[in-house]
């Protein structure tokens, strides 16, 4: 069960253009490991550190899924070179609104991951620190920051990446 509830946070979490090239550090912080349901405290603690990082709304709406809904994803079923008979925009709309409809289904199961993983990683006091700063205007800043500091960087070197990925291909046609 653990597994999959680091899986699942691993698929919500991490950006897709990084995934599973995320640097990961070489020793990381224990884990509280509390098994004990959350006291109802800490449950409005789990609740206000997922609003605070975004991951109630992307939970809310089904936002984590627009991958899928992508032009060229699994759900795209036009092979290459084949002409459209769709604009991309509605396209992409159709197919977000069957994987929005599919979800609901599991939303509670998701909700409920999320949930029993925070409170197990996490003591009381922790996730209190942790909201507090989140909620203040400098945790604000701080993740306002970092997603400015990841669109930005990666609008800014996509072509030194797209020449990494050429060169890379070239390598392994040797």
């Amino acid at each position: 069960m653990k597994t999959f509830l680091l899986a699942l946070i691993a698929v919500i979490t991490v950006p897709t253009n990084a995934f599973g090239a995320e640097h990961m550090r070489s020793q990381t912080a224990p884990s509280a490991q509390i098994e004990e349901a959350p006291s109802a405290s800490k449950l409005q603690l789990i609740k206000r550190f997922m609003r605070a990082i975004g991951l109630q709304d992307q939970l809310d709406t089904g936002s984590f899924l627009e991958r899928y809904a992508m032009p060229g994803g699994p759900l795209w079923g036009a092979p290459s070179g084949e002409t459209l008979t769709e604009s991309l925009s509605s396209g992409f709309e159709i197919r977000f609104k069957a994987l929005k409809a599919a979800y609901e289904k599991r939303r509670a199961v998701y909700q409920q991951a999320y949930e029993d993983h925070l409170n197990w990683e996490f003591t009381e006091i922790e996730l209190q620190e942790i909201v507090t700063f989140l909620e203040a205007p400098v945790g604000q800043h701080y993740l306002d920051g970092r997603w400015r500091m990841e669109a930005y960087t990666n609008t800014n070197t996509e072509d030194m990446e797209a020449e990494i990925v050429k060169e890379a291909n070239d390598s392994l046609a040797k």
